[in-house]
């Protein structure tokens, strides 16, 4: 590879591409090595992902109507319909799979008419009812795996875009029901995530004022105010929460470079945690998340795979 960051050793691009992991391989072709989509290694990678023991494994665990585990796309947290499409989405799958398609139309049932996304509950004495409203973070991240599937142009998913672009405030974040009247900061992130995949949205004023938030926050203590954690110091994948990465993948994608002070001095911590065999580490999961991601406290390929796609976006 011509030009390849210093970052990136041979031995760490060697294990990217070991073909056990097809997802890792395929993406690291596709975003490191900038193989075109018609390579026929890219293609090989692609085509594998789904039968890859983890995947396959996943899939097959696919209920007929198009769910996991339950009705309620939402639950379990972190390994449930919602959290098992989110994840394929970033592993590389699309709606060319047949299980794809079918978790996404059975979401699309949960689709309100001004395009929200809401869970249904049994409600003793009244059936099966709608929740009173839909969460900016949970809408925002449907959309986004909506998108990564090629359901970008979907009359249904432009009308999940338009909903949550009216849910932003005044202050330019999303407000969750637990926020407790600040803005949630993960959705506000899942948000940017989303405009990132989208020409149109990444366009409208709104995705500029978003950006400008989460850049001010960027590497910020103290977060809890805004419905999240202390993440900004820790790694952990699936992203199911918000951290440095994810943050500055979408800023890099928006046009912030490092010469502005908190983009410095967010790359400044990312590149301290590598480690002296050139991968990064997962510090933290989910709880029981789809699949397995590997031990903590030991090198990631995802997370390797993600921080060598932001020092390359960054040090274009």
């Amino acid at each position: 590879m011509q030009n390849r960051s210093k970052y990136l050793t041979d031995g760490v691009l060697s294990w990217l591409l070991e073909p056990e992991n097809p997802s890792v391989r395929y993406n690291t072709l596709r975003d490191i090595l900038g193989r075109p989509v018609d390579d026929p290694e890219v293609h090989a990678a692609r085509q594998a992902i789904a039968s890859s023991p983890p995947v396959a494994g996943l899939l097959a665990a696919q209920k007929r109507n198009g769910y996991w585990v339950k009705r309620d796309y939402y639950l379990p947290k972190n390994y449930g319909t919602f959290w098992v499409l989110s994840l394929l989405a970033d592993l590389g799958l699309n709606a060319e799979n047949e299980h794809v398609r079918r978790g996404c139309e059975f979401l699309f049932t949960h689709q309100r008419e001004h395009g929200e996304f809401c869970r249904q509950r049994p409600i003793r004495r009244q059936g099966i009812v709608w929740e009173h409203q839909a969460e900016p973070c949970t809408q925002a991240r449907i959309v986004r795996f909506l998108i990564q599937f090629g359901y970008v142009d979907d009359p249904r998913t432009r009308s999940a875009v338009d909903w949550l672009m009216a849910a932003q405030r005044d202050d330019a974040m999303w407000l969750c029901r637990w926020a407790r009247g600040h803005g949630c900061l993960r959705a506000t992130l899942d948000y940017l995530r989303v405009a990132i995949l989208d020409a149109e949205i990444a366009a409208h004023p709104a995705t500029d004022r978003a950006a400008a938030v989460i850049y001010s926050l960027l590497m910020e203590p103290r977060m809890a105010r805004y419905h999240v954690g202390d993440l900004w110091t820790i790694l952990e994948y699936p992203y199911f929460g918000y951290g440095v990465i994810s943050a500055l993948d979408a800023l890099a994608r928006l046009d912030y470079t490092l010469e502005q002070p908190k983009m410095a001095v967010a790359m400044e911590y990312l590149l301290r945690r590598q480690l002296p065999n050139g991968a990064w580490p997962s510090d933290r999961s989910a709880p029981r998340p789809p699949i397995e991601i590997g031990p903590l406290g030991k090198p990631n390929k995802w997370l390797t795979l993600d921080a060598l796609r932001v020092i390359k976006l960054l040090q274009a």
